[in-house]
């Protein structure tokens, strides 16, 4: 399989709700239209050497975001940490946590960081450890869209039911890959190439073509009519606890139906030297997949990717759509005494939408609007 042929699969992805018209629109006209907000696995216990602050900013990425931290306070660039990777181009609000052992207070680190950033600081706590990749467990999700059909109302519920009755594939999004997919053909040369000695973005580029190699294989798997089905062999993953377990022939019947209910969901490969590994039909499926493509789990050893299981499936919480057309000016981060859930939405007179929901850690609201909007 050669990187044409993944990127002409990564640019037509299939949809779940592929039998239902869209509602058209637009996302993203400015940064207010796309907010997010991290919800982190743990609070801050409030005492510790790192200093958590948790902050709103719009035009930033994550990594720039850190570097103005740390120029502000005066410690190095390591030493600041962060949970997960936030678009640029939107209102997020994300936490940060710099190592600042008791040097300075709460108190001070607040007010430098109001003072001397762009950002607006809305809390600051102790805690013992460095945020990192890992740390997040879900983001809430506030999307205005733009200029839809004017029956928009309507199709949107319909297409809502179906995702709440089957879920939608847990595509990466195509801003994992870069612009116009250059990331990809980074990460093919890297794998391939015989040079040993790692670089920082090294881990990124793997895990770029760990990501296409799932979405060819979910892709895949849909175009089978196995989107909707537990197949022998495939690794489970229980949606309560995250544990793991092979579907074994005999407990086929059980699986399926635990799966209906949304109690298991079948897992993708993010492949690597160590990745568990299905047996039976789904095994040879993922194996034939990396062999079309040049590689064995081996070739991920020398970039120490041991590799993981990805759910297939994804099912949105909380999804509320609600028809709004807003004619006059609104501080998008204020509350709204005459309408809450109407809060934070910029001017417009276009007729739209706002998609209020949450998901998962690692999964992609754009892959959730693609089913709504169809452009």
């Amino acid at each position: 399989m050669d990187l044409d042929a993944v990127r002409e699969k990564l640019t037509s992805l299939p949809m779940a709700t592929s039998d239902l018209t869209g509602i058209g629109g637009r996302i993203k006209t400015v940064p207010e239209h796309f907010q997010v907000e991290e919800i982190l696995a743990y609070r801050a216990c409030g005492i510790g050497e790192h200093v958590y602050a948790t902050l709103r900013r719009k035009g930033w990425n994550t990594p720039d975001v850190g570097r103005e931290i740390a120029r502000t306070l005066g410690v190095p660039s390591r030493d600041v940490g962060w949970a997960g990777l936030k678009d640029r181009n939107a209102l997020t609000t994300q936490t940060f946590s710099i190592r600042l052992l008791q040097k300075m207070s709460r108190a001070e680190v607040a007010k430098r960081l109001r003072v001397d950033t762009p950002f607006e600081i809305l809390a600051v706590e102790r805690h013992r450890n460095k945020l990192k990749p890992g740390h997040v467990q879900a983001n809430r999700f506030r999307i205005w869209i733009a200029g839809v059909r004017d029956d928009a109302q309507e199709r949107a519920a319909a297409i809502a039911e179906q995702v709440g009755q089957t879920g939608i594939p847990n595509f990466f999004g195509e801003q994992r890959f870069g612009h116009r997919m250059a990331n990809l053909e980074r990460a093919d040369a890297l794998v391939r190439s015989t040079r040993r000695r790692r670089h920082r973005k090294d881990a990124f580029f793997v895990s770029v073509l760990q990501s296409a190699l799932f979405n060819v294989w979910l892709a895949e798997r849909m175009e089978r009519g196995d989107f909707q089905r537990i197949l022998t062999g495939d690794i489970a993953k229980k949606t309560d606890t995250g544990g793991l377990f092979t579907v074994e022939e005999p407990d086929l019947q059980d699986a399926l139906d635990r799966f209906c209910t949304g109690k298991i969901v079948y897992t993708g490969p993010m492949y690597g030297y160590k990745i568990m590994k299905p047996t039976k039909a789904a095994g040879r499926i993922e194996a034939d997949l990396l062999r079309r493509f040049g590689l064995t789990p081996e070739s991920f050893r020398p970039w120490k990717s041991p590799g993981t299981r990805r759910p297939g499936l994804l099912r949105p919480e909380a999804l509320q759509i609600e028809s709004v057309s807003v004619p006059g000016g609104t501080d998008p981060t204020a509350e709204s005494e005459t309408n809450p859930r109407r809060a934070g939405v910029p001017p417009s007179s276009e007729p739209g939408l706002l998609f209020s929901f949450t998901l998962s850690a690692g999964c992609y609201a754009t892959m959730l609007l693609r089913e709504f909007m169809k452009s």
